[in-house]
């Protein structure tokens, strides 16, 4: 059934695609997907407003980017929901008008997925953030990874792309015929570059260089890991023509996504960096990374879910959050899930343990986020008085669910909606877990 579903989807958007022919900026890579493709729709809509679309649902992958074209919301399993999608992409095909510019979040988890996506929405912009690790079990060898998203840019006749990213230009040089932007941090040979990264709580700032001149940039932003989400909107500004200072002006409003680094507060000051909606090595590193700059006047709590689908390289890549949380300022540390407990707590009590008791008070380890939200909670409450607390949230999706442990901290009940995850389909699947998992302890 899901072969037929997938096959009518795609010769229906194949269509829609081929009929409208709407400009298609397409955004792949491994960390900041979604970040990036909201700050460009964000971007594009200020030059042109209602005839940019983009999935309002964060949507991407073999089904993401087909309900993306049809403008519709997944029906999951419902297949009365499933036949009017179909009507109603039957209408797109027919009508006259359709969003101009679409921008498409390109997601996968399995070869030959880019394949399919590309053939039903060929790019005319791919922006190739950058490729690590990610989805080790269907991609063991890292490079059919590499290989598999670089597909992206093969279908495209622009690219934009992340310069610091070995991986990206080995390949980009053996493809001809491609008008390429390159971005970087701290990369003179890249053709927008920065320096001079400054990452408070209170903003992000940074001087962005194009041909030799420079600009200054402030945002709303936490940590230096969001230069990389807005890079790629200058590129992409660059590459339709335009200049820096107009580009800049564009985007002096721009906010990060809820979930993805939007910050939360609670009680005696403290602040929470929520990221809890998913998570992998290199934002959690950049989180820790990040709080490590941080002066010695705040108190730093790490609330960490595991690291999920990595397979074979799990031990590796959660040893090495450990030891990276080891070599920083970090105070505490709360951790959530059977990785985190198995790779990264042994580690760090053996750093920080009581050579007395053999036990340590800067690290918790629990198997869901309710029970590790409560020992935060506790943190907070203890922590010097001299000292403001930041909280940075990060974890992958499936059973860690870090949002309704930040429930457990969280001074204002009504910024619950801030929160990822809330709908009463998400609540029932969370409780019938977190019910499951008491049953077992």
């Amino acid at each position: 059934m899901q072969k037929i579903i997938l096959g009518l989807l795609s010769l229906l958007t194949k269509r829609i695609i081929k009929k409208h022919r709407p400009f298609i900026i397409g955004i792949t890579g491994t960390v900041g997907k979604t970040t990036a493709t909201n700050f460009i729709y964000d971007f594009l809509r200020t030059l042109h407003g209602d005839r940019v679309y983009m999935s309002p649902y964060n949507y991407n992958g073999e089904y993401g980017i087909p309900m993306t074209i049809l403008q519709s919301k997944s029906p999951n399993r419902n297949p009365l929901l499933w036949m009017w999608v179909f009507i109603k992409g039957i209408g797109i095909l027919l009508r006259k008008s359709y969003p101009r510019y679409l921008v498409l979040e390109y997601g996968i988890d399995h070869k030959w997925e880019m394949d399919f996506l590309v053939d039903i929405a060929p790019p005319d912009v791919a922006i190739i953030l950058n490729i690590s690790k990610n989805h080790v079990i269907s991609f063991p060898v890292f490079r059919d990874y590499v290989d598999e998203k670089m597909k992206l840019a093969k279908a495209a006749r622009r690219v934009i792309y992340n310069k610091d990213d070995k991986y990206i230009e080995s390949i980009l040089e053996k493809m001809k015929n491609k008008e390429v932007v390159s971005y970087g941090i701290k990369n003179p040979d890249a053709d927008i570059s920065t320096i001079n990264i400054q990452a408070r709580l209170e903003d992000l700032s940074f001087s962005l260089i194009k041909n030799a001149q420079s600009y200054e940039m402030h945002y709303p932003l936490i940590g230096e890991f969001q230069v990389y989400n807005i890079l790629p909107v200058f590129a992409l500004g660059v590459s339709l023509g335009m200049d820096i200072q107009d580009i800049r002006e564009r985007l002096k409003d721009i906010h990060p996504q809820k979930w993805r680094g939007s910050v939360l507060k609670w009680v005696r000051e403290s602040l929470i960096i929520d990221g809890s909606y998913n998570g992998g090595h290199n934002s959690i590193s950049w989180g820790i990374g990040y709080l490590n700059g941080l002066g010695n006047e705040y108190n730093k709590i790490l609330f960490l879910g595991d690291m999920r689908e990595l397979g074979d390289e799990s031990k590796e890549l959660h040893t090495d959050i450990a030891e990276k949380i080891i070599a920083s300022s970090v105070q505490s540390v709360v951790l959530v899930g059977e990785e985190m407990k198995r790779f990264v707590y042994p580690l760090l009590l053996e750093a920080w343990k009581d050579p007395e008791t053999g036990e340590s008070d800067r690290v918790f380890s629990f198997l869901h986020s309710r029970l590790a939200g409560k020992k935060v909670r506790d943190l907070i409450m203890t922590a010097p008085d001299d000292k403001k607390t930041v909280i940075f949230a990060k974890g992958s999706q499936n059973t860690i669910y870090l949002e309704e442990g930040i429930k457990e901290f969280l001074y204002d009940l009504r910024d619950v909606d801030k929160l990822c995850r809330q709908s009463n389909s998400w609540m029932d699947t969370k409780n019938h877990f977190f019910e499951s998992v008491i049953a077992e302890i």
